[in-house]
């Protein structure tokens, strides 16, 4: 058995997952699946691709050769995500290149940065959602159909819903990167997936 079969085994089992549940919810053969455990097999590219997304563990843990571990890294990219202050989208686009730039040479970095940058994303939209109405109101003469009681408060939604989302994210950005450790923890849960 090789290094890279252990640890397909080892995910396996920690995940409660036989070999035929892994095989099938990895859409590979069952035979291939007992010879890259055996270390009898190596997969390559579309097969290991699979092995990780249906284990939901990141690509790096697998293949770890020439990645460094250093989570202060990771720490900043999420720190920097709170430019968002000063900066609208740099919540976004800072997290991105710090994940480009390293993207292959630090352990965990791919999976904590898509977990970042999906949940910023999210909360980007949840927090300009409630001004599409003033947008289509004003640029296109077009009135959405509102309810009474918001259209009445609507002022006001307008100018603290934005204001206390912003609070809770950059508390939240700080509480996460004071968080990170050496393990890969989903600390964004409520996110849609836009990078997978």
């Amino acid at each position: 058995m090789n290094q890279l079969g252990i640890k397909i085994v080892l995910a396996r089992k920690n995940k409660g997952f036989s070999q035929e549940k892994l095989a099938e919810d990895a859409k590979i053969n069952l035979r291939t699946l007992q010879r890259i455990e055996k270390g009898d097999s190596y997969p390559h590219g579309d097969t290991l691709t699979r092995l990780t997304q249906a284990l939901d563990i990141p690509f790096e843990d697998l293949i770890d050769s020439g990645f460094e571990e250093n989570y202060g890294y990771i720490k900043a990219m999420h720190f920097v995500s709170l430019v968002f202050i000063i900066l609208p989208l740099g919540n976004i686009l800072l997290p991105l290149i710090f994940w480009l730039t390293k993207n292959n040479k630090i352990k965990d970095l791919a999976y904590y940065a898509k977990k970042l940058i999906n949940f910023q994303i999210t909360l980007s939209l949840v927090t300009y959602l409630p001004f599409a109405p003033t947008m289509f109101r004003a640029y296109l003469n077009v009135t959405l159909p509102i309810p009474n009681i918001i259209d009445k408060n609507y002022g006001i939604i307008l100018a603290l819903m934005p204001l206390i989302l912003k609070i809770f994210n950059a508390l939240y950005l700080i509480v996460v990167g004071l968080l990170i450790k050496n393990e890969c923890k989903n600390y964004f849960p409520i996110a849609i997936r836009f990078i997978k």
